[in-house]
Protein backbone atom coordinates (compact mmCIF):
# COMPACT_ATOMS: atom_id res chain seq x y z
CA UNK A 1 0.00 0.00 0.00
CA UNK A 2 1.23 3.67 -0.75
CA UNK A 3 1.99 5.69 2.45
CA UNK A 4 -0.44 8.82 3.02
CA UNK A 5 0.59 11.88 1.77
CA UNK A 6 -0.10 13.23 5.59
CA UNK A 7 2.28 10.53 7.04
CA UNK A 8 5.14 11.87 4.87
CA UNK A 9 3.87 15.43 6.01
CA UNK A 10 4.33 14.56 8.84
CA UNK A 11 7.89 12.57 9.05
CA UNK A 12 9.09 15.40 7.21
CA UNK A 13 8.05 18.23 9.70
CA UNK A 14 8.68 16.44 12.82
CA UNK A 15 12.63 17.17 13.06
CA UNK A 16 11.48 21.05 12.88
CA UNK A 17 8.30 20.70 15.81
CA UNK A 18 11.09 18.92 17.62
CA UNK A 19 13.13 22.16 17.46
CA UNK A 20 10.27 23.79 18.49
CA UNK A 21 10.38 25.82 15.58
CA UNK A 22 8.33 25.52 11.88
CA UNK A 23 10.32 24.96 8.61
CA UNK A 24 9.70 28.56 7.10
CA UNK A 25 10.49 29.97 10.49
CA UNK A 26 14.09 27.80 10.39
CA UNK A 27 14.42 28.71 6.29
CA UNK A 28 14.37 32.13 7.55
CA UNK A 29 16.34 31.77 9.92
CA UNK A 30 19.23 30.55 8.19
CA UNK A 31 18.63 32.54 4.61
CA UNK A 32 17.08 35.54 4.74
CA UNK A 33 20.05 37.54 5.91
CA UNK A 34 22.77 35.92 2.91
CA UNK A 35 19.43 36.42 0.53
CA UNK A 36 19.60 40.16 1.70
CA UNK A 37 23.20 40.34 1.49
CA UNK A 38 23.60 39.19 -1.61
CA UNK A 39 20.22 40.19 -3.84
CA UNK A 40 18.28 42.75 -2.22
CA UNK A 41 21.39 44.94 -0.40
CA UNK A 42 22.84 45.52 -4.33
CA UNK A 43 19.85 47.68 -4.93
CA UNK A 44 20.35 50.14 -2.07
CA UNK A 45 21.08 53.28 -2.63
CA UNK A 46 23.43 56.04 -0.59
CA UNK A 47 23.53 59.70 -0.90
CA UNK A 48 25.54 62.32 0.65
CA UNK A 49 23.94 64.46 2.11
CA UNK A 50 25.24 68.12 3.13
CA UNK A 51 25.34 67.78 7.08
CA UNK A 52 28.64 67.09 8.46
CA UNK A 53 29.91 64.00 9.88
CA UNK A 54 30.66 63.98 14.07
CA UNK A 55 31.26 61.67 16.78
CA UNK A 56 27.59 61.68 17.27
CA UNK A 57 25.08 59.93 14.41
CA UNK A 58 21.48 58.96 14.43
CA UNK A 59 19.87 56.57 11.98
CA UNK A 60 16.85 57.69 11.50
CA UNK A 61 14.03 55.01 10.12
CA UNK A 62 11.46 56.92 7.94
CA UNK A 63 8.94 54.86 6.26
CA UNK A 64 7.73 57.82 3.59
CA UNK A 65 4.33 56.18 2.25
CA UNK A 66 2.76 59.29 1.86
CA UNK A 67 6.31 61.34 1.18
CA UNK A 68 8.47 63.31 3.39
CA UNK A 69 6.37 64.71 6.59
CA UNK A 70 6.72 67.46 8.52
CA UNK A 71 7.52 65.63 11.53
CA UNK A 72 9.90 64.18 9.77
CA UNK A 73 11.70 67.23 9.35
CA UNK A 74 10.81 68.35 12.66
CA UNK A 75 13.08 65.66 14.23
CA UNK A 76 15.65 65.83 11.56
CA UNK A 77 16.28 69.57 12.82
CA UNK A 78 16.40 68.41 16.61
CA UNK A 79 19.10 66.16 16.02
CA UNK A 80 21.02 67.90 13.84
CA UNK A 81 20.69 71.26 16.73
CA UNK A 82 21.90 68.35 19.48
CA UNK A 83 24.77 67.61 17.49
CA UNK A 84 23.40 64.80 16.04
CA UNK A 85 24.82 64.05 12.25
CA UNK A 86 21.77 61.74 10.94
CA UNK A 87 21.55 58.64 8.78
CA UNK A 88 18.20 58.38 6.88
CA UNK A 89 17.37 54.99 6.16
CA UNK A 90 14.41 55.01 3.84
CA UNK A 91 12.50 51.61 3.70
CA UNK A 92 10.43 53.14 0.43
CA UNK A 93 12.26 55.04 -2.41
CA UNK A 94 12.24 58.74 -2.03
CA UNK A 95 10.93 61.10 -4.79
CA UNK A 96 13.43 63.99 -6.21
CA UNK A 97 11.92 66.47 -4.21
CA UNK A 98 11.83 64.90 -0.88
CA UNK A 99 15.24 63.34 -1.42
CA UNK A 100 16.72 67.17 -2.13
CA UNK A 101 14.71 68.04 1.49
CA UNK A 102 16.75 65.28 3.46
CA UNK A 103 20.09 66.03 1.52
CA UNK A 104 19.91 69.77 3.60
CA UNK A 105 19.25 67.74 7.04
CA UNK A 106 21.44 65.06 6.71
CA UNK A 107 24.86 63.01 6.61
CA UNK A 108 24.04 60.23 4.61
CA UNK A 109 20.57 58.85 2.71
CA UNK A 110 20.12 54.86 2.42
CA UNK A 111 17.31 54.09 0.38
CA UNK A 112 16.69 50.19 1.00
CA UNK A 113 14.28 47.57 0.36
CA UNK A 114 11.78 47.36 2.68
CA UNK A 115 12.72 44.16 4.08
CA UNK A 116 13.07 43.17 7.82
CA UNK A 117 11.29 46.15 9.28
CA UNK A 118 13.07 48.24 11.56
CA UNK A 119 15.85 46.19 12.34
CA UNK A 120 16.14 45.71 8.82
CA UNK A 121 16.71 49.64 8.55
CA UNK A 122 18.97 49.94 11.00
CA UNK A 123 21.22 47.09 10.01
CA UNK A 124 21.87 49.00 7.16
CA UNK A 125 22.27 52.41 8.72
CA UNK A 126 24.66 51.09 11.83
CA UNK A 127 27.02 48.85 9.23
CA UNK A 128 27.10 51.59 7.12
CA UNK A 129 28.08 54.17 10.08
CA UNK A 130 30.89 51.87 11.45
CA UNK A 131 32.36 51.49 8.04
CA UNK A 132 32.47 54.48 7.35
CA UNK A 133 33.07 56.34 10.48
CA UNK A 134 35.20 55.32 13.04
CA UNK A 135 35.35 57.74 16.13
CA UNK A 136 31.69 57.36 16.93
CA UNK A 137 31.22 58.58 20.67
CA UNK A 138 27.49 57.49 20.52
CA UNK A 139 25.12 56.22 17.94
CA UNK A 140 20.92 56.88 18.22
CA UNK A 141 18.77 54.41 16.33
CA UNK A 142 15.38 56.24 16.00
CA UNK A 143 12.24 55.32 13.80
CA UNK A 144 8.92 56.94 12.81
CA UNK A 145 6.89 54.34 14.50
CA UNK A 146 6.61 57.56 16.99
CA UNK A 147 6.42 60.98 16.79
CA UNK A 148 9.31 62.61 17.95
CA UNK A 149 10.31 65.26 20.17
CA UNK A 150 6.80 66.26 21.98
CA UNK A 151 6.44 69.98 22.80
CA UNK A 152 7.30 70.39 26.36
CA UNK A 153 9.12 67.34 26.62
CA UNK A 154 12.23 66.72 27.93
CA UNK A 155 15.77 66.34 25.81
CA UNK A 156 15.67 62.77 25.50
CA UNK A 157 19.32 63.01 24.22
CA UNK A 158 20.44 64.54 26.58
CA UNK A 159 18.77 62.61 29.60
CA UNK A 160 20.59 59.24 27.80
CA UNK A 161 24.01 60.83 28.06
CA UNK A 162 23.90 61.78 31.18
CA UNK A 163 23.33 57.78 32.10
CA UNK A 164 26.69 57.17 30.95
CA UNK A 165 25.42 53.93 29.86
CA UNK A 166 26.51 51.00 26.78
CA UNK A 167 22.94 51.06 25.88
CA UNK A 168 20.21 53.28 27.01
CA UNK A 169 16.31 53.02 25.69
CA UNK A 170 13.62 55.83 25.43
CA UNK A 171 11.15 52.92 27.48
CA UNK A 172 10.79 49.45 28.42
CA UNK A 173 8.01 46.79 27.86
CA UNK A 174 7.04 43.48 29.52
CA UNK A 175 9.54 44.06 32.67
CA UNK A 176 6.79 42.38 34.81
CA UNK A 177 5.11 39.05 35.49
CA UNK A 178 2.43 37.93 32.94
CA UNK A 179 -1.01 39.38 34.49
CA UNK A 180 -4.31 37.99 34.05
CA UNK A 181 -6.39 40.90 32.85
CA UNK A 182 -9.15 40.19 35.08
CA UNK A 183 -7.00 39.57 37.81
CA UNK A 184 -5.87 43.15 37.95
CA UNK A 185 -6.79 43.47 41.48
CA UNK A 186 -4.23 41.36 42.60
CA UNK A 187 -1.16 42.07 40.96
CA UNK A 188 1.71 42.78 43.08
CA UNK A 189 4.02 45.20 40.98
CA UNK A 190 7.69 44.37 40.59
CA UNK A 191 9.15 45.62 37.48
CA UNK A 192 13.36 43.92 36.24
CA UNK A 193 14.86 43.51 33.05
CA UNK A 194 15.60 39.94 34.60
CA UNK A 195 11.89 38.52 33.22
CA UNK A 196 11.89 36.66 30.18
CA UNK A 197 10.79 38.76 27.49
CA UNK A 198 11.99 42.27 28.92
CA UNK A 199 12.99 44.80 26.05
CA UNK A 200 13.74 48.33 25.56
CA UNK A 201 11.55 49.46 22.84
CA UNK A 202 13.25 49.58 19.34
CA UNK A 203 11.70 53.24 18.44
CA UNK A 204 14.65 55.07 20.51
CA UNK A 205 18.07 53.45 21.53
CA UNK A 206 21.10 54.93 22.09
CA UNK A 207 24.14 52.73 21.75
CA UNK A 208 27.45 53.93 23.05
CA UNK A 209 30.94 54.09 21.27
CA UNK A 210 32.67 51.36 23.08
CA UNK A 211 29.66 48.62 22.75
CA UNK A 212 29.95 49.90 18.99
CA UNK A 213 33.28 48.55 18.70
CA UNK A 214 32.90 45.44 20.17
CA UNK A 215 33.71 42.87 17.79
CA UNK A 216 30.42 40.20 19.23
CA UNK A 217 27.89 43.41 19.00
CA UNK A 218 28.43 44.00 15.32
CA UNK A 219 28.77 40.02 14.41
CA UNK A 220 24.85 40.07 16.36
CA UNK A 221 23.99 42.47 13.68
CA UNK A 222 26.22 41.07 10.63
CA UNK A 223 24.16 37.95 11.51
CA UNK A 224 20.70 38.90 12.12
CA UNK A 225 18.17 37.06 10.45
CA UNK A 226 16.29 39.21 8.94
CA UNK A 227 12.38 38.41 8.45
CA UNK A 228 9.21 39.99 7.36
CA UNK A 229 7.28 38.61 10.06
CA UNK A 230 6.44 41.15 12.91
CA UNK A 231 6.04 39.04 15.48
CA UNK A 232 9.54 37.29 15.02
CA UNK A 233 11.09 40.41 14.49
CA UNK A 234 10.25 41.50 17.93
CA UNK A 235 11.31 38.56 19.04
CA UNK A 236 14.86 38.72 17.47
CA UNK A 237 15.19 42.36 17.52
CA UNK A 238 13.77 44.22 20.22
CA UNK A 239 13.90 41.23 22.91
CA UNK A 240 17.21 39.52 20.71
CA UNK A 241 19.13 42.58 21.10
CA UNK A 242 18.10 43.28 24.67
CA UNK A 243 19.05 40.35 25.99
CA UNK A 244 22.38 39.86 24.27
CA UNK A 245 22.99 43.58 26.10
CA UNK A 246 22.23 42.39 29.45
CA UNK A 247 23.99 38.83 28.97
CA UNK A 248 27.02 40.10 27.43
CA UNK A 249 27.26 42.24 30.70
CA UNK A 250 27.12 45.74 28.97
CA UNK A 251 25.53 48.26 31.00
CA UNK A 252 22.12 49.25 30.24
CA UNK A 253 19.03 51.55 31.38
CA UNK A 254 16.24 53.24 30.64
CA UNK A 255 15.49 57.45 30.46
CA UNK A 256 12.13 56.18 32.07
CA UNK A 257 11.98 54.02 34.92
CA UNK A 258 8.88 52.13 36.07
CA UNK A 259 9.93 50.12 38.71
CA UNK A 260 8.90 52.34 41.26
CA UNK A 261 5.22 52.83 39.06
CA UNK A 262 3.47 52.11 41.95
CA UNK A 263 4.72 54.20 44.39
CA UNK A 264 4.18 57.02 42.26
CA UNK A 265 0.62 56.35 41.52
CA UNK A 266 0.06 56.01 45.34
CA UNK A 267 0.72 59.59 45.51
CA UNK A 268 -1.53 61.27 43.04
CA UNK A 269 -4.66 62.23 44.64
CA UNK A 270 -8.45 59.92 43.21
CA UNK A 271 -9.24 62.39 40.76
CA UNK A 272 -6.16 61.93 38.56
CA UNK A 273 -6.34 58.29 39.31
CA UNK A 274 -9.31 58.50 37.24
CA UNK A 275 -8.30 60.50 34.72
CA UNK A 276 -5.47 58.46 34.37
CA UNK A 277 -7.37 55.55 34.29
CA UNK A 278 -10.29 56.58 31.55
CA UNK A 279 -7.40 57.82 29.38
CA UNK A 280 -5.99 54.36 29.33
CA UNK A 281 -5.04 53.37 25.77
CA UNK A 282 -6.17 49.74 24.79
CA UNK A 283 -4.68 49.41 21.17
CA UNK A 284 -4.42 45.51 20.74
CA UNK A 285 -5.93 43.59 23.47
CA UNK A 286 -9.54 41.96 23.17
CA UNK A 287 -9.54 41.04 27.02
CA UNK A 288 -7.82 44.25 28.45
CA UNK A 289 -10.69 46.14 27.02
CA UNK A 290 -13.19 44.06 28.44
CA UNK A 291 -12.02 44.84 31.95
CA UNK A 292 -12.16 48.14 31.54
CA UNK A 293 -15.46 48.22 29.88
CA UNK A 294 -17.02 46.66 32.84
CA UNK A 295 -14.46 48.94 35.52
CA UNK A 296 -16.74 51.29 36.94
CA UNK A 297 -14.11 54.30 37.28
CA UNK A 298 -15.47 56.52 39.16
CA UNK A 299 -16.86 53.93 41.90
CA UNK A 300 -14.09 52.34 42.20
CA UNK A 301 -11.39 52.20 44.99
CA UNK A 302 -7.93 53.78 44.64
CA UNK A 303 -6.28 50.61 45.37
CA UNK A 304 -8.23 49.14 42.28
CA UNK A 305 -7.50 52.38 40.14
CA UNK A 306 -3.97 51.66 40.28
CA UNK A 307 -3.68 47.67 40.16
CA UNK A 308 -5.74 48.57 36.91
CA UNK A 309 -3.29 51.17 35.69
CA UNK A 310 -0.47 48.81 36.88
CA UNK A 311 -1.76 45.77 34.93
CA UNK A 312 -2.79 48.13 31.35
CA UNK A 313 1.42 48.96 32.07
CA UNK A 314 2.48 45.33 32.64
CA UNK A 315 0.56 44.18 29.69
CA UNK A 316 0.93 46.38 26.89
CA UNK A 317 4.09 48.50 28.13
CA UNK A 318 3.84 52.03 28.88
CA UNK A 319 4.47 54.04 26.04
CA UNK A 320 1.71 52.83 24.27
CA UNK A 321 -1.08 52.60 27.68
CA UNK A 322 -0.16 56.09 28.81
CA UNK A 323 1.16 59.02 26.78
CA UNK A 324 -0.38 61.51 28.59
CA UNK A 325 0.90 60.19 32.31
CA UNK A 326 4.64 60.01 30.89
CA UNK A 327 4.46 63.11 29.08
CA UNK A 328 2.55 65.16 31.63
CA UNK A 329 5.21 64.21 34.84
CA UNK A 330 8.01 62.56 32.89
CA UNK A 331 8.80 64.49 29.99
CA UNK A 332 8.56 61.99 28.11
CA UNK A 333 8.94 63.26 24.33
CA UNK A 334 7.19 60.06 22.49
CA UNK A 335 4.18 59.42 21.19
CA UNK A 336 3.53 55.84 19.30
CA UNK A 337 1.30 56.41 16.15
CA UNK A 338 -0.15 52.38 15.73
CA UNK A 339 -2.83 53.14 18.24
CA UNK A 340 -4.87 55.43 15.60
CA UNK A 341 -5.59 52.65 13.01
CA UNK A 342 -5.73 49.13 15.75
CA UNK A 343 -8.54 50.52 17.64
CA UNK A 344 -11.55 53.30 17.65
CA UNK A 345 -11.04 53.96 21.17
CA UNK A 346 -7.55 54.05 21.56
CA UNK A 347 -7.52 56.24 18.16
CA UNK A 348 -10.03 58.80 20.21
CA UNK A 349 -8.11 58.87 22.79
CA UNK A 350 -4.58 59.60 20.95
CA UNK A 351 -6.34 61.87 18.63
CA UNK A 352 -7.35 63.61 22.09
CA UNK A 353 -3.95 63.89 23.14
CA UNK A 354 -2.40 65.16 20.05
CA UNK A 355 -5.38 67.92 20.01
CA UNK A 356 -3.96 69.25 23.33
CA UNK A 357 0.04 69.47 22.07
CA UNK A 358 1.26 72.65 21.81
CA UNK A 359 2.70 75.29 19.60
CA UNK A 360 3.55 74.59 15.67
CA UNK A 361 5.30 71.35 16.72
CA UNK A 362 2.06 70.52 17.82
CA UNK A 363 -0.08 71.58 14.77
CA UNK A 364 2.02 69.17 12.66
CA UNK A 365 1.86 66.51 15.39
CA UNK A 366 -2.15 66.31 15.58
CA UNK A 367 -2.45 67.27 11.54
CA UNK A 368 -0.92 63.91 10.76
CA UNK A 369 -2.44 61.79 13.16
CA UNK A 370 -6.19 63.13 11.50
CA UNK A 371 -4.28 61.99 8.20
CA UNK A 372 -3.18 58.43 9.61
CA UNK A 373 -6.26 57.91 11.32
CA UNK A 374 -8.61 58.93 7.96
CA UNK A 375 -5.90 56.68 5.82
CA UNK A 376 -5.77 53.99 8.25
CA UNK A 377 -8.75 53.78 10.39
CA UNK A 378 -11.21 54.40 7.60
CA UNK A 379 -13.45 51.77 9.45
CA UNK A 380 -13.62 54.14 12.27
CA UNK A 381 -16.73 56.46 13.10
CA UNK A 382 -15.52 60.20 12.15
CA UNK A 383 -13.44 61.57 15.32
CA UNK A 384 -14.87 64.61 17.10
CA UNK A 385 -14.66 67.89 16.59
CA UNK A 386 -13.30 69.91 19.06
CA UNK A 387 -15.08 73.09 19.51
Amino acid sequence: MPIPFWKIKRELTRPFKQLGVSPSRLGSLLLSQPYYDLVLARKKQITQGEIAATPKLAVYLIFPQSGLLASHEVALTYLVENGYAPIVVSNLPLGDADKLRLRQQSTLIIERANFGYDFGGYRDGLLEAVARFKNTERLVLLNDSAWFPLPGSANWLRAAEALNLDFVGAATNYGHARVNPEDFREIEWSYSSAHRNFHYCSFALMISGALLRDPAFLRFWQKFPLTNNKTVTVRRGEIGLSRWVIQNGRSHGTTLQISDLDRELAQLPPEDLRQIAAQTIIPEMARMKQVKAGFDIQTASVGDLINFILTSVARQGISYTHPRLVHRRRGFGFLKKSPLWLDEQASDLTLDFTRDLSGEVGAIIHKEAVELRRQRGARFSPPAVAP
